[in-house]
């Protein structure tokens, strides 16, 4: 089963979230962690000089940190026990307490771990200031190197659409998304390129690949992609393939074809593992994030 990690932070994103799981994997099995940082009020992180002072403080701290990890603790079986009515479910959760940035926190209870996706809901990220001024969110997206899954909306479905690059980046979100979809009890997938220059569209089913009518370059690659689908069981009916253009630029057709499609899920190639590059440089992916108001986003490192 899949090993899931969510951000929680008490927000109706997270509401959200809870609702896309129970959605897409209803009736299937699911190990989950549940991890909530809880930042320490700076009143209480300056020592104090006088000693009884700062017996107080310490007092006030421990006293802050027992009443929040019981209410969070709460909370937390509260949706465990919400969620253990449609899946099948295997769940831990943690609750950390740290001083300022809570981004900060979750990458270092990332480092030594691995999960097949790490969630978290998508607040204030269509704004460019957003990027210097970091939400949690957009820091998961900068530094993490694991798979991210960005949730927002309301209305969800089963619908996943799959944007293939050309080479090695398109087959890992191929990949990715085959493992995925092996672990749910229903699905429509549908994998998409977006070719350049512009001009092209075709759409087939499974047993269409290999197709004459295609450009050899995406002939070959929808051909691995099949490969690597096989090799996972699943309901070959429930796969398409797509090639749809645009002359506004990949993003616009994956926009265009998401919202045609009522897909409730995109999925797509993350560029670079960590820092700045291609996500101040206008790739697909920071595209996508900024635009995606009514979807999940799964970004493929």
């Amino acid at each position: 089963m899949p090993h899931f990690l969510l951000c929680y932070d008490e927000c109706p994103a997270c509401r959200n979230i809870l609702d896309y799981l129970k959605h897409l994997f209803q009736g299937a099995e699911l190990e989950l962690s549940l991890l909530h940082v809880i930042i320490l009020p700076t009143r209480l992180l300056l020592p104090q000089r006088d000693y009884l002072r700062e017996v107080k403080r310490e007092e006030e701290i421990e006293r802050f940190c027992r009443e929040n990890q019981e209410r969070v603790r709460n909370r937390f079986e509260e949706i465990l026990k919400d969620l253990s009515k449609s899946i099948s479910l295997k769940a831990h959760f943690c609750i950390d307490f740290a001083e300022g940035d809570r981004a900060t926190a979750i990458l270092q209870f990332l480092k030594d771990k691995n999960f097949d996706a790490v969630i978290a809901g998508k607040r204030g990220l269509g704004k460019l200031a957003s990027l210097w001024a970091g939400s949690l969110t957009q820091k998961l997206i900068l530094y993490t190197h694991q798979p991210l899954w960005i949730v927002r909306g309301k209305d969800f479905n089963r619908k996943i659409l799959s944007a293939l690059d050309l080479g090695e980046r398109g087959l890992k979100v191929a990949e990715y998304t085959g493992r995925i979809l092996s672990f749910l009890k229903d699905f429509e997938a549908t994998f998409l390129h977006v070719p350049l220059p512009s001009g092209m569209s075709w759409e087939g089913s499974f047993e269409e690949i290999p197709s004459p009518n295609l450009d050899p370059e995406v002939s070959t690659l929808f051909q691995k992609v099949k490969e690597i689908l096989l090799k996972y069981g699943l309901d070959l009916s429930k796969i398409h393939f797509k090639v749809r253009s645009s002359f506004l630029g990949p993003t616009y057709a994956i926009l265009k074809e998401a919202k045609r499609g009522s897909f409730a899920t995109v999925v797509a190639g993350k560029r670079g593992r960590g820092g700045f590059p291609g996500l101040l440089l206008g790739s697909t992916a920071t595209k996508l994030v900024s635009t995606l108001e009514d979807k999940a986003l799964w970004l493929v490192p």
